[in-house]
């Protein structure tokens, strides 16, 4: 880790808000399950336009932006970059199913530093979320790939 985030908070116990945008309702209950188990407050939306009225709505600090890169109604990139103009502290994940984290990075989507590949192991999420709240501004991370045989979330 680079930072263990004082100036910005968190730290403590470390559990923070995590707004989780993807258009399945199986993954958003899974991951929130999860999350909210291990500490965390989640915020939740479906597609673009609800992420707009949450992160408008919602006036406390927001420490994990973790969204799907395919909604069906907006491209992640784009997405993520007009939910942070509101929410400028969010540090950024990207999850798909569709591509390897290195295409994705390469792929135009330069402002996340991380990637969570689909399907995903509690432990591999519980360790990017982890991971993004203590260092925000990050360095890559998409090797958060689970082994055959863990609790994978389904697609």
């Amino acid at each position: 880790m680079t930072s263990d985030r004082v100036g910005g908070q968190v730290p403590a116990g470390v559990p923070g808000v995590v707004f989780f945008v993807d258009d399945d309702e199986e993954i958003r209950s899974f991951v929130a399950t999860v999350l909210n188990r291990s500490g965390y407050t989640v915020l939740g939306a479906g597609s673009a336009e609800e992420a707009g009225r949450v992160v408008d709505g919602y006036e406390g600090r927001i420490d994990v932006l973790l969204m799907d890169v395919n909604l069906p109604d907006a491209w992640g990139s784009t997405l993520a970059q007009s939910l942070r103009v509101v929410h400028p502290e969010m540090a950024l994940v990207f999850t798909t199913g569709y591509a390897s984290s290195d295409e994705v990075l390469a792929g135009g989507l330069h402002d996340a530093t991380r990637v969570l590949p689909k399907p995903f192991t509690v432990e591999a999420l519980l360790s990017v979320v982890r991971d993004a709240i203590l260092d925000p501004g990050g360095r890559p991370h998409g090797r958060n790939r689970g082994s055959a045989g863990d609790s994978n979330a389904e697609q």
